[in-house]
């Protein structure tokens, strides 16, 4: 692999080269043998030249035809100098074979392609094409071919072999002439023939010479078909020839009348085949046959020509070489250019899109009369009517139309049939739609339809029918579209112009001047009215702006404010565009308009009838809101006082029911003109009424102060007062009806009010609401100052429930002792509030507010549970201190109140019911006896315990004590605290003692401050004491200290102390203590 990985790569051959190679190795054999094949046609022959005494010349040169000079000049034509070798090796052969020397040989040949070549160069400078199918061609291969390039090798070839001695000196103009006429006669006849063979098998459709006159290939030729009689008659003319040269042959007399008669008789029969064979083959291949066989037996010795000499022989085989040549070629050419002019015009009829029809008649019946559409259709034509109905030689000139729209067919049969009669027009002109081009079915395509009758007969009847098809689908289009566009605009709702660039009016539709009320006449070459300057300033737009835009974006769109013909205004929507040009600057505008006035009063009415009270035409409540609020927006910036009022009739109800809608309604009708009758005005500023419903109605008074205020609702009181005719409105009620009527009314006072809109209608309807309560006909204005209080009482609400949230809110404990043992009792817990900017408050300044509301059962279900959660945990410590907690009479009144407590103490695993103790005020206890008793002993059942606070501050008896299974009895702080300076106070303390021991009850004296306080408690029997003298509320993480530090306080210590040596301590003594 590797070895043959190294050989140098050898390209392949494009198969386009190997083709080309083949095809010159086959012309250069095709040459070759040509030559060969001539040579042994001559020897074949036995020439006898000694009849004219040309012995001497060479072989081959006194045979009349030399037809090696006509393969050299079509193959230096047509495949160029490439053949010259073979052609020079073809020559050599050829006089090779006739026994030349071969230096002689090889000189002739040279000589012989020399002239040849020499003319083939003249043929291609002049734009030879090799087809003869133009005059010019034949003329070139005649001059340059025959004549110039067989005499040039003639000369040549003549030269040499006298310079060789291969003819004698008297010889040399003798064989000069033959070698002349013979190579020239080769061209002639053999030339021609060669070019139609050679062509047809390089290319049986089309030419392969460049710049040939050819019909376009999409395109059909005049005569698409071959005709058999054509053929026939071509087929009995070369006959004829064949017949008549023939009989030529044939006769020995010599060239006499009968031998001319025959050869003129050839000449005829031969040009009139070239006129009938239009292909030319079938001449040229006669042609070599004819000249050829006069050739032959002049050479043999026999027929007319013998007995000629030399001059008379050239004169003769030279005049009917050209003539049978010549003439012929000429024709054909002349044909072909008369053929190829037809298909140019056809060329340039199909290229504006024309199709062209030709109908010859004969004077017969319809069957007789056809279409030989061979002759007479072109392409276009062929393509627009269909191909199929055009094959028909026999076709009728109206049977085309068989294809057309049926609403078209009888229109267009009746008028191209009513040219062919005597008599007829000799044109018309039609449009028709056949079948369009793409074959969809059901689309039809426009055409116009030209009959023109070109000859007639001596008795009127159309001889020849010209008939042509022109697309005017787009006309048709453009004349539809415009048809459309003209309906368009002149049945267009909205007014529609043309105008320059100057604005002046070109057109308008008849919307356009019915809308500005003006004639056509009128406005056609003024500037439009719409965009005027003063009315487009009016309209608060600047003309300006409105070429800037059209300028930068094509258009302008806006609203103006114009005048009719008739001065009543209008309101005009417009849009003004341009109109692109190709090229150049721009030329027109397009104005479109529209009419809004009708719609802007149609909007105006339906925005009155939402603003405005349909009965009364005051303004209704959202019209009132609005003016509400400019009114306030005025107060503020001006600084007057609003009142704003609501009225509302007394009994309006009963009168609405006894005297019937239409009464009542008239009489809304009378207070409402009255309201308005009475209300004030300026140029600033005027009061406003307005209904809100029924029989409700709203004031905005402007007023300096209140009094004036108040004056102004006691005036519209007034009015609203007097007594109200009202006529009967149905047939059977008394004639006029007298009613008295009163108001009430309900104002607030704006800017002491300072609230907005609906607030302020809140308020006033307030107001209002007190006056219908409280004996109607009156007014009332709101009370301010009462809802700042209750804004303010909101307000320390809400920071209440924030402090709640924040946990802001604290408990504090304080202790309760056994004042003669010492010993810590319990603790009873105290609400405080860690304010962020005030410190820490006490009860005193949230308790009051929170305790009516939901906020004080929630904040004392919040101590609950605190209180809860540190009494487990001091247990937890070993600390078995009861906890005293305050319930409100609020939470006293909840029904879910034990069921609250039972949750509460199932959440802790420690026995903290046994160490609760609830204290309940004496007034929240006696507020419903029954319902508190039983609520002691739902909760007693849990283990909780109670006591009643502040004793002694209510109105109990003992019958109610009683009834309420309480554990302890706390004697309020202001008894205690005078006890040591009061008799009445301290016999009140000493009671509330001996009937707490009576009941069974433990007693606790709050307010100890002193330890001669606790010394006088203890006198009258009261053991448990709690008090500041004793110990400040404390936080919760401070209580187990304080409580395993207090036997051996100082407090303690001097309370022992003083009780031993029977001492009295004074009141300034004891606040000195720990």
């Amino acid at each position: 692999m590797d070895d043959i990985a190294a050989l140098p790569h050898t390209p392949a051959l494009h198969q386009s080269q190997v083709a080309r190679r083949v095809r010159l190795l086959a012309q250069q054999v095709g040459v070759l043998m040509a030559g060969l094949l001539w040579a042994w046609l001559l020897l074949a022959a036995d020439l006898k030249p000694s009849q004219l005494g040309l012995s001497w010349l060479p072989a081959g040169m006194n045979g009349l035809i030399w037809a090696p000079a006509a393969v050299s000049l079509v193959a230096l034509c047509l495949w160029g100098p490439r053949l010259l070798p073979a052609l020079w090796l073809s020559q050599f052969a050829t006089s090779c074979l006739m026994q030349t020397p071969p230096a002689l040989a090889a000189g002739l040949a040279v000589t012989q392609l020399a002239g040849t070549w020499i003319a083939v160069q003249g043929l291609h400078a002049g734009g030879f094409q090799s087809r003869l199918q133009r005059r010019r061609d034949v003329a070139q291969w005649l001059l340059l071919a025959a004549l110039g390039g067989g005499g040039l090798s003639a000369l040549l070839s003549c030269l040499l072999l006298q310079f060789t001695g291969g003819i004698p000196e008297h010889g040399a103009w003798s064989a000069l002439l033959m070698s002349w006429l013979s190579q020239s006669l080769g061209v002639l006849s053999l030339a021609p023939l060669l070019f139609q063979g050679l062509h047809a098998l390089a290319s049986p459709n089309k030419s392969a010479e460049p710049g040939s006159r050819l019909w376009p290939q999409n395109a059909r030729p005049l005569i698409p078909t071959r005709n058999w009689k054509r053929s026939a008659l071509s087929a009995a003319l070369a006959a004829a020839c064949a017949l008549l040269q023939t009989g030529l042959l044939w006769r020995h007399e010599g060239l006499d009348a009968g031998s001319l008669s025959l050869m003129l008789a050839i000449l005829l029969l031969f040009s009139l085949l070239t006129l009938v064979h239009r292909r030319g083959w079938l001449t040229a291949a006669l042609l070599p046959w004819l000249l050829g066989s006069l050739s032959l037996s002049w050479a043999q010795g026999w027929g007319p020509l013998q007995g000629l000499n030399l001059f008379e022989l050239c004169a003769v085989m030279a005049s009917l070489g050209l003539a049978m040549s010549l003439l012929p070629a000429l024709l054909q050419a002349q044909n072909w250019e008369t053929r190829s002019e037809r298909h140019h015009w056809q060329g340039l009829l199909a290229a504006t899109g024309m199709g062209l029809a030709e109908w010859r008649l004969e004077r017969s019946t319809k069957g007789s009369r056809g279409l030989d559409v061979s002759h007479q259709a072109c392409p276009t034509w062929l393509r627009y009517t269909g191909a199929a109905a055009a094959q028909d030689a026999a076709a009728w000139p109206s049977d085309w139309l068989a294809i057309c729209h049926p609403l078209d067919r009888e229109r267009c049969r009746q008028a191209l049939e009513g040219l062919l009669p005597p008599g007829g027009p000799d044109e018309f002109i039609a449009s028709l739609r056949l079948p369009s081009l793409g074959g969809e079915p059901g689309l039809w395509h426009w055409y116009e339809l030209k009959g023109s009758v070109q000859a007639r007969d001596p008795q009127g009847h159309a001889l020849r029918l010209l008939t042509l098809l022109r697309d005017i689908n787009w006309q048709h289009q453009a004349e539809e579209r415009q048809r459309m566009s003209v309906a368009l605009f002149q049945h267009l709702h909205e007014g529609l112009a043309v105008t320059d660039t100057e604005d002046r009016l070109l057109d308008a539709n008849p919307s356009f001047c019915r809308m500005l009320g003006h004639s056509r006449e009128t406005l056609v070459g003024q500037t439009a009215p719409p965009l005027q300057i003063q009315v487009l300033r009016q309209s608060g737009h600047s003309p300006e702006q409105l070429q800037l835009a059209l300028q930068s974006e094509g258009f302008w769109q806006g609203r103006v404010h114009a005048q009719r013909a008739d001065g009543s205004p209008c309101h005009l929507q417009l849009t003004v565009s341009t109109i692109p040009e190709p090229d150049g600057p721009l030329r027109y505008r397009v104005l479109t308009m529209s009419d809004l006035t009708l719609a802007l009063q149609q909007q105006d009415r339906l925005d009155r009838q939402s603003r405005f009270d349909p009965l009364t035409g005051l303004p209704n409540h959202d019209e009132f809101m609005r003016l509400l609020q400019g009114g306030l927006e005025a107060s503020e910036r001006d600084g007057f006082h609003l009142s704003i009022c609501r009225l509302d009739l007394d009994q309006f109800k009963r009168i609405n029911a006894e005297h019937g809608p239409e009464r009542a309604d008239l009489l809304l009708l009378q207070v409402a003109e009255r309201l308005q009758g009475a209300l004030r005005s300026s140029a600033q500023w005027s009061d406003v009424v307005a209904r809100l419903g029924g029989d409700e109605f709203a004031l905005l008074l402007r007023a300096k102060n209140q009094d004036e205020s108040e004056q102004a609702l006691e005036r519209l009181l007034a009015v609203v007062s007097q007594p109200y005719k009202l006529a009967a409105s149905q047939p059977g009620q008394a004639d006029t009806l007298i009613l008295d009527l009163s108001a009430s009314m309900g104002a607030t006072l704006y800017p002491q009010d300072d609230s907005d809109a609906e607030t302020l209608m809140r308020h006033a309807g307030h107001a209002l609401y007190r006056v219908k309560h409280t004996g109607r006909n009156g007014y009332r204005l709101f009370d301010t100052a009462k809802r700042l209080r209750n804004e303010a009482s909101l307000i320390a609400l809400a920071r209440v429930q924030q402090a709640l949230d924040a946990s802001e809110l604290q408990l504090y404990f304080q202790p309760k002792i056994d004042m003669q043992t010492g010993q810590v009792l319990g603790m009873e817990a105290l609400l405080r509030w860690q304010h962020p900017e005030r410190g820490l408050l006490g009860p005193a300044h949230f308790l009051p507010l929170i305790e009516p509301t939901g906020l004080g059962v929630q904040v004392g279900d919040w101590v609950m549970e605190q209180a809860l959660k540190h009494s487990e945990q001091w247990l937890a410590e070993g600390l078995g201190l009861n906890i005293s907690v305050n319930v409100t009479a609020r939470q006293l009144q909840m029904p879910e109140f034990a069921q609250r407590l039972q949750e509460l103490l199932q959440r802790h695993s420690e026995p903290v019911a046994r160490h609760l103790s609830l204290e309940v005020l004496e007034s929240a206890a006696l507020a419903d006896i029954n319902a508190t008793q039983a609520l002691i002993k739902r909760c007693r059942g849990y283990g909780v315990s109670f006591a009643l606070d502040d004793f002694g501050t209510g109105y109990s008896t003992l019958t109610y004590l009683q009834r309420l299974p309480v554990d302890a009895l706390k004697i309020d702080r202001s008894f205690v605290q005078n006890m040591l300076i009061n008799s009445q106070d301290s016999a009140l303390v000493e009671g509330v003692i001996g009937l707490a021991h009576n009941f069974g009850c433990s007693v606790v004296a709050e307010g100890v401050e002193t330890a001669a306080h606790a010394r006088a408690l203890l006198r009258l029997g009261c053991i448990q004491g709690q008090g500041n003298g004793i110990a400040e509320a404390m936080p919760a993480t401070e209580v187990a200290a304080w409580v395993r530090a207090f036997p051996q306080s100082g407090w303690m210590q001097a309370l022992r102390a003083r009780e031993a040596a029977g001492a009295a301590v004074t009141p300034g003594a004891a606040r000195g203590l720990p």
